[in-house]
């Protein structure tokens, strides 16, 4: 395992075309995760792009919400980041580039953050871009990110405020367009806060949305990234138009996320249709153009389609089973945690995996908490492994021991209702919660259930206390890009997650500088983390994807499908 190493020099103040380095004398940072990827592949323009045409896209669900501040659900990420833009995007390497910034630099302490924003920005509604809006965004971005939450708590001015109050010290200069955020510690972690890509994304907002709390009711968008939000239609359709009055990042080379962006279409529809085989033959047909992720089983059949691409992401999705905490079996009761444990140990992982993905090249084992392929290891792998808390194909004996002893301090527990919820309409978890349900009653569960719904009622049934006890779910790689991202679990969940401990060691590693020390802090992350889950992780997969062939300048296998700079050859 490749030892985290510190920067050897400050980084100097960064024009809009260098990627974002962190200070020396800050948190040491991991090497970069470009540095483990292969190249993406990206579908070539062959020649000069056409303008005009509306994209018919599949999203990988259905959609609940468009506010992605609102909701972990991937779906809406990825259509929001088309509306909404972001100080700091990535690309497809996930290196971190400066795209709404004319350029930003750090003081030499490391505690000063200074953002000079580009002039003429504008909201989609005609309201011009104002600081206020960058520094209101941010601040409601945190309280909904276990990263903000905690860059909140070291933020200068926040000392003995409730959480609800807490702001980030931002200085704003509306007449000169440049923000300075201030911090009491000295943190390299800011501008991965500002440039995280999922679930749930630091996105500049209009006032009539940033003033709302995150989860209350949101119907509109309004951002200022090159496509507008015309309608929407739950259960059927998003339509985005090309908003005329767009200010690019000029010069900038477009890669992924980040970059000049050529507005070629008109405008794409993001389409509901539930039905993966109906997905399929609609991009057979032609009738869409773009196809997220979808079964797996299904990929083969367009092998060899006539005017069909396809192709498996870059980067595995970290297939999961979450637990509601909210009340028994799995509460935070110390029999809640044994039955959690318990369940953890019996999953056999390799199973769903060949149920829900099939071919063993699809997907990966994996023990840590985040996701593997990034520099940062654990010995800790090899314990959980060893302890039969998570195996490759399941520990029915430790299962059965750690329930009995659930069991024994509260009498009942195997008998008290399991429902396992399962999206029908998306990859790997209807699979995923059908071997989930035989293994829970093999191990003791007298009264387990498997509950089909479509993703936006998953969504949010499992954004309620209940009644649910269990969830499929699945996580993609930006959310385990470093430690602090957003699979590693904070102290608190919505779900009813309480790990004081994890308050602890995250606040250490936000500011720690000595690599060992971050090494020993991860570890101790992880194994707190598999002595007290929040969720199951199982492996890692790679779901397919798919385009029309006359679909021009898509990258197929980027982790998003992302329609900046597509055009369409007809």
């Amino acid at each position: 395992m490749q030892q985290p190493a510190a920067p050897q020099a400050p980084a100097p103040a960064a024009p809009a075309a260098a990627a974002a380095q962190a200070p020396a004398g800050t948190q040491a940072q991991a090497p970069s995760v470009a540095s483990m990827r292969p190249e993406p592949r990206p579908i070539m323009m062959e020649g000069e792009g056409k303008f005009g045409g509306t994209l018919k896209y599949v999203p990988q669900g259905s959609i609940k919400f468009i506010d992605p501040m609102a909701t972990g659900a991937i779906v809406t990420g990825t259509v929001g980041r088309h509306s909404y833009d972001q100080l700091f995007w990535r690309n497809a390497n996930y290196e971190i580039f400066p795209q709404m910034l004319e350029s930003w630099d750090i003081s030499e302490d490391g505690t000063a953050y200074t953002f000079k924003v580009r002039g003429g920005q504008m909201f989609h509604n005609g309201d011009p871009l104002r600081m206020v809006d960058i520094a209101e965004s941010h601040n409601r971005f945190a309280r909904v990110d276990p990263l903000g939450r905690q860059l909140l708590d070291i933020s200068a001015g926040n000392a003995g405020k409730e959480r609800p109050d807490q702001v980030f010290n931002q200085t704003l200069d509306e007449a000169n367009n440049t923000i300075v955020m201030t911090f009491e510690q000295p943190t390299a972690m800011v501008l991965e806060f500002l440039a995280q890509l999922d679930p749930r994304q630091p996105s500049i907002m209009h006032e009539d949305i940033w003033s709302v709390a995150p989860g209350q009711p949101v119907d509109i968008g309004i951002g200022t990234a090159a496509y507008e939000l015309v309608e929407w239609i739950p259960g059927e359709v998003l339509k985005f138009e090309k908003f005329m009055d767009y200010v690019p990042n000029t010069g900038e080379p477009w890669d992924f996320t980040k970059g000049e962006i050529t507005q070629y279409l008109d405008g794409f529809d993001a389409l509901d249709i539930p039905d993966h085989a109906t997905r399929v033959a609609a991009i057979q047909t032609g009738e869409v153009d773009v196809l997220d992720d979808f079964r797996i089983d299904l990929a083969q059949t367009l092998t060899g389609a006539a005017g069909v691409e396809w192709s498996p992401i870059r980067d595995g999705n970290y297939g999961g089973t979450s637990f509601n905490l909210n009340h028994p079996p799995f509460d935070t009761s110390e029999a809640g945690r044994l039955s959690r444990q318990a369940v953890y140990a019996v999953a056999p992982n390799d199973r769903i995996m060949q149920a829900a993905v099939g071919d063993e090249s699809m997907w990966t084992e994996c023990y840590l908490v985040i996701h593997c392929g990034t520099p940062w290891g654990s010995v800790v792998s090899d314990e959980i492994q060893a302890q039969g808390i998570k195996t490759r194909s399941g520990d029915l004996e430790t299962a059965k021991r750690l329930l009995d002893e659930a069991e024994a301090l509260r009498p009942g527990t195997k008998d008290m209702d399991v429902r396992i919820i399962a999206a029908s309409d998306m990859p790997f978890m209807p699979e995923a919660g059908l071997v989930m349900h035989e293994a829970m009653k093999e191990m003791g569960f007298t009264n387990v259930e498997l509950v089909s719904l479509d993703w936006a009622s998953r969504v949010a049934l499992t954004g309620s206390e209940g009644p649910w006890e269990i969830a499929t779910t699945w996580s993609n790689f930006a959310n385990g890009l470093n430690p602090l991202a957003p699979h590693m679990p904070g102290p608190t969940s919505a779900a009813g997650y309480d790990e004081p401990r994890m308050a602890d060691l995250r606040g250490e590693f936000l500011v720690e500088t000595d690599p060992e020390i971050l090494q020993n802090l991860y570890d101790e992350m992880n194994r707190t983390i598999y002595n007290n889950p929040h969720s199951i992780n199982h492996f890692m997969f790679s779901p397919p994807r798919a385009i029309r062939a006359d679909v021009k300048g898509f990258c197929l296998d980027c982790l998003f499908p992302i329609l900046h700079n597509v055009w369409l050859d007809r």
